[in-house]
C-alpha cells in the first residue's frame, strides 16, 4: 500500500510538472495557449499537488506569502477603484496557485532539477516571443526589446533566473557530464547577459548580474583555493578584460543603453514614483490606499515600479511588514547556515536573496506569477536542501537545531 502511494505521487508529480511546462511555453505561444496554460494547466497541477500535500505542511515562506495575498485580498474592501483592485486580485490568484504548486513538489529533491526546467522554458518562450514579434521590428540600435506583451525589464529578470538556475543545476545535477554542460552555460550567460542589456536598454540587467556572477564565482572558484590560484585567476581575468574592452566599450557607447545611462537620475520616472508613492503612503496610513489603487492617484497614472514601496501604498504596514519579512528570513536563513556549515550551497542561496530583495527596489514583483514563483522555489529547493543535508559539526546543529524541530514533521 505505501509503494502504491508512492507511486501515485510520482505520477501526480509528473502531471503537474508537465502541466507547468506546458504553462511556462505558452506564456507568450498566444492569447489562446496561455489562457489554457492559466486556467487549465495550472489548476490541474494546484488539484494533484493538493492531493500530494497530506497534511497541508508549508515552509515559513509559504505562509508569510499567503498572509501577504489574503491582506490584499482584505486591502479591496477599502480601495476606491474596484476595477484596480479586483485585477490585483485576480493576479495574485494565479501567482498563489503557483507558489503553492512548487514548494510542495520541490519537498523530493529529485525533483528540484526538473521545476528549474520550468524557467528555461519561460525564458526560451520569452526570447521566442521577441525573436518573431519585436526583433523583426526594431528599425535600428536605438529600439529597445520591448512591447505591451514582453517588457523589457521582464527579460532582465528572466536573464538573472536562468544565470541563477545553470549555476545551481552545475552543483546538484549527478551527472558528471552534465554538471560541465551546465557550468559552460553559466559561463556563456556572462557575455550573454550583456547583449541582453544592449537589446533591451535596460541598466537592471548590469545591476543584477554583475554583484550576482561575482558572489557566485568567489564562492565556486575562489573561496578554497591557494593565494597563488588567485593571483592567477585574476592577472588571466585582467587580461581577458583588457583584451575585450575595447570592443565592448564601442558596443555600448553606440548603443541606446548608454544614452539611457546618461540620464539624470532626477529626470527618471521611477525616482518620481519613489518619492510620490511614499508620500501617497504616509498620507493614508495605516491601511493604504486599497488593493492596487496607488496607481489610480499615481502622479504618473503607473504602479510605483517597487516592491517595498507598492505594498506599503497599497496595504499599508502590514503589507510592507510581511513582503519585507519574506526577503528578511530568506536571507538571514541562508547566511546562518552558510556560517554554521561552510556549504557554499547555502551561500549561493543567499547571494540569490540579496540581489532578489535589491531587484525588488525596481519592479513590483510579489503580484507577478512568474517573478514571485521563482522565488518560492528557490526558497522551498534551500528547505528541501536543508532537510537532505543539514549543516556539519557541532556549532552547525546548535545554530540550526530549532529548525529542525519545527521541519522535522515536514
Amino acid at each position: 500500500m505505501r509503494r502504491l502511494r508512492y507511486i501515485q505521487g510520482d505520477l501526480y508529480d509528473a502531471i503537474s510538472i508537465v502541466c507547468l511546462y506546458f504553462a511556462a511555453l505558452s506564456s507568450l505561444l498566444s492569447d489562446t495557449a496561455n489562457t489554457i496554460g492559466l486556467y487549465i494547466a495550472l489548476p490541474i497541477a494546484f488539484v494533484l499537488s493538493t492531493l500530494n500535500n497530506k497534511g497541508f505542511h508549508t515552509t515559513v515562506y509559504e505562509k508569510i506569502i499567503f498572509l501577504l495575498y489574503a491582506w490584499d485580498y482584505i486591502a479591496y474592501l477599502w480601495a476606491d477603484d474596484k476595477q484596480l483592485a479586483s485585477g490585483e486580485l485576480h493576479k495574485i490568484l494565479g501567482a498563489f496557485m503557483l507558489v503553492y504548486i512548487l514548494p510542495i513538489i520541490a519537498r523530493r529533491e529529485k525533483r528540484v532539477p526538473w521545476l528549474y526546467g520550468v524557467y528555461i522554458i519561460l525564458y526560451l518562450s520569452a526570447w521566442n516571443y521577441a525573436i518573431h514579434n519585436i526583433l523583426t521590428v526594431m528599425a535600428n540600435d536605438w529600439d529597445r526589446l520591448n512591447d505591451d506583451k514582453l517588457n523589457a525589464n521582464t527579460l532582465a529578470y528572466y536573464t538573472f533566473y536562468i544565470s541563477f538556475v545553470t549555476y545551481m543545476l552545475s552543483e546538484i545535477s549527478k551527472a558528471k557530464t552534465i554538471r560541465r554542460i551546465w557550468q559552460v552555460a553559466f559561463w556563456m550567460m556572462l557575455p550573454f547577459s550583456f547583449l541582453v542589456s544592449l537589446l533591451t536598454a535596460s541598466r537592471q540587467v548590469i545591476l543584477i548580474q554583475v554583484p550576482l556572477y561575482g558572489l557566485l564565482i568567489y564562492i565556486k572558484y575562489l573561496k578554497k583555493v591557494s593565494a597563488k590560484r588567485k593571483i592567477l585567476f585574476c592577472f588571466f581575468a585582467l587580461i581577458v578584460g583588457v583584451a575585450l574592452a575595447g570592443p565592448i566599450y564601442n558596443t555600448y557607447e553606440n548603443s541606446y543603453l548608454s544614452e539611457r545611462a546618461e540620464m539624470d537620475l532626477n529626470d527618471d520616472p521611477r525616482v518620481e514614483l519613489f518619492f510620490d508613492a511614499s508620500r501617497v503612503a504616509m498620507d493614508n496610513l495605516p491601511l493604504g490606499v486599497g488593493s492596487a489603487n496607488y496607481e489610480a492617484v499615481s502622479s504618473r497614472r503607473q504602479f510605483s515600479h517597487n516592491s517595498y514601496l507598492e505594498a506599503f501604498v497599497n496595504m499599508g504596514i502590514v503589507g510592507l511588514v510581511l513582503y519585507t519579512s519574506l526577503m528578511l528570513v530568506f536571507v538571514v536563513r541562508q547566511w546562518r547556515r552558510y556560517r554554521a556549515s561552510g556549504d557554499k550551497t547555502y551561500f549561493a542561496f543567499f547571494t540569490f536573496g540579496l540581489i532578489y530583495a535589491l531587484d525588488g527596489i525596481f519592479f513590483v514583483f510579489y503580484n507577478a506569477i512568474w517573478l514571485i514563483s521563482f522565488f518560492l522555489l528557490v526558497a522551498s529547493h534551500s528547505e528541501t536542501y536543508f532537510r537532505s543535508h543539514g549543516v556539519s559539526g557541532e556549532i552547525g546543529e546548535r545554530a540550526v537545531s530549532k529548525e529542525l524541530q519545527v521541519q522535522g514533521n515536514n
